[in-house]
């Protein structure tokens, strides 16, 4: 059997290094290459698409959200699992919507991450129970009783940095934008 092609993206090495060594354990996974940014992506994809991503939603530079939606236009054929360090109440949703075949919390089990990894390559969405119970309640709700449903993707990314403690010049710095787009 022919091993599924997997490519890392995640900004810290020490994650990236136990991805690595996570993913190659499951066996019929190999791991072609790990990069720190989505930028370093695209000459990787030129080379060889994967048949797997795993993609850190956090990344210096264009967020995973924006990197997301670019590798979808390109390379649809290319499972996406977004990996995050924020609860999946916070991005999960958007990154299904954007394209991403799952959604997997970093504080998941490596089992977890297998099955995830299993059931996207396979061609299906991995929807963990608690992405279950949160699309339900989204269909559920009325949008106006959320004002941060009618945001735009960047004005939800400048609003969880606002959320940090990020300065004005941090966020304009980090998603390449001038400190007065941010303002506003």
């Amino acid at each position: 059997m022919d091993k599924k092609t997997v490519v890392l993206c995640d900004d810290h090495n020490i994650v990236r290094a136990g991805l690595r060594q996570i993913v190659e354990g499951f066996g019929d996974f190999e791991v072609l290459d790990d990069v720190a940014s989505g930028e370093a992506l695209f000459p990787l994809f030129q080379k060889q698409v994967p048949d797997v991503l795993l993609l850190d939603i956090s990344l210096p530079g264009r967020s995973g959200l924006e990197v997301l939606k670019q590798i979808q236009s390109m390379y649809p054929q290319v499972a996406v699992l977004a990996l995050s360090m924020y609860p999946e109440d916070q991005f999960a949703i958007r990154m299904v919507k954007a394209g991403a075949r799952g959604y997997l919390h970093k504080d998941s089990a490596p089992h977890v991450l297998e099955d995830a990894m299993r059931t996207i390559v396979s061609g299906k969405q991995y929807i963990s129970a608690e992405l279950t119970r949160l699309m339900i309640e989204e269909m559920a709700k009325d949008d106006n009783d959320l004002p941060h449903k009618n945001l735009s993707d960047r004005e939800y990314e400048v609003l969880l940095f606002i959320g940090e403690g990020k300065s004005m010049t941090d966020i304009a710095a980090q998603l390449s934008l001038s400190i007065k787009t941010v303002s506003t």
